[in-house]
């Protein structure tokens, strides 16, 4: 098992009550990237769903970051809002630009089009 961290952007109404939820998991070494990306489509999906968040529409992830961000009314247009780590006899960074077109198509297999 591959043990592998989460961090998200997660602002507040108001600065004080921003933070960084880090969320810890494992995966087997051939799922790892399939896991990473179901994870960070589920937590999309609750921003944008109209069950859960807000009911908008997206086209990439980038597209998510910058609603994200935008909804948030917070100007950091160009930074993600997921960095993730895995550890594989040290701590490696899982760089989401790799990732980004595997992460929508998942997104739209999982959930369609909000």
């Amino acid at each position: 098992m591959i043990p592998y961290v989460i961090e998200q952007a997660r602002p507040g109404d108001n600065l004080e009550d921003s933070n960084i939820i880090t969320t810890y998991y494992s995966s087997d070494k051939e799922k790892l990237n399939e896991n990473i990306i179901y994870n960070i489509i589920d937590n999309m999906y609750e921003f944008c769903s109209k069950e859960y968040g807000y009911g908008i529409k997206i086209i990439s992830y980038d597209d998510f970051c910058e609603q994200y961000w935008k909804i948030k009314q917070i100007k950091m247009n160009d930074f993600y809002i997921h960095y993730v780590y895995y550890f594989e006899n040290e701590w490696k960074y899982w760089d989401i630009e790799d990732y980004k077109e595997d992460i929508i198509i998942s997104y739209v297999n999982k959930f369609g089009v909000n």
